[in-house]
């Protein structure tokens, strides 16, 4: 199975992000985590699956303060995966 660049996937009960330069080994970021944890998954050895997530609850609204913070938290990801130059 391929992933693409990009893709959401679950592996080792956590979620992770696919990065480029995946070849035979699937290199990905896991959801929440810093540069540090960048792994190497290896398809042939460990099963790989697209990453689900459940509907969110209507009746659940975040306040303005949480979804600012959300919001700043991807603009910061995306920054720091932006080539620099």
């Amino acid at each position: 199975m391929t992933f693409a660049v990009g893709s959401l996937v679950k592996v080792r009960d956590r979620e992770w992000v696919v990065l480029p330069k995946s070849n035979e080994m699937l290199v990905v970021l896991p959801l929440g985590g810093t540069e540090d944890e960048v792994t190497g998954i290896h398809l042939a050895l460990e099963s790989v699956e697209s990453a689900r997530f459940d509907l969110p609850e209507p009746t659940q609204l975040g306040d303005y303060c949480s979804c600012r913070l959300l919001r700043d938290a991807i603009r910061l990801g995306i920054y720091i995966y932006l080539p620099q130059g």
